[in-house]
């Protein structure tokens, strides 16, 4: 047999490839604050389960200027320690994606 078949496009040897199970990370980054009920009690109250997370640009409304994405993510790892004596303590974590996420620009 021949490659490209007979008839096939002769200039057309490229891969193609389509769309299958989507395997995303997010990463965000946070500064640290150990208060009750802020990041590293939220993100401690989470470890181990799968929560929802939605994104936004601003705090304005949905629309298609300002969409939301919405995924749920896996707390598997946080970095409740870091940085140096009179550093602000941050932590930067790459979450994965329990689903697809979905941009929705309906308010």
């Amino acid at each position: 047999m021949t490659y490209p078949p007979k008839g096939g496009n002769r200039m057309d040897t490229a891969h193609k490839f389509a769309k299958g199970l989507e395997a995303s990370t997010i990463t965000l980054d946070f500064l640290n604050d150990t208060a009750a009920s802020n990041v590293n009690a939220t993100l401690q109250a989470a470890w181990g389960t799968t929560v929802a997370l939605t994104l936004k640009q601003t705090s304005a409304a949905i629309s298609a200027t300002n969409p939301e994405f919405q995924t749920t993510v896996l707390v598997n790892n946080t970095q409740d320690i870091n940085g140096a004596v009179g550093d602000i303590s941050t932590q930067s974590i790459t979450f994965t994606c329990q689903s697809v996420i979905v941009v929705d620009t309906t308010p």
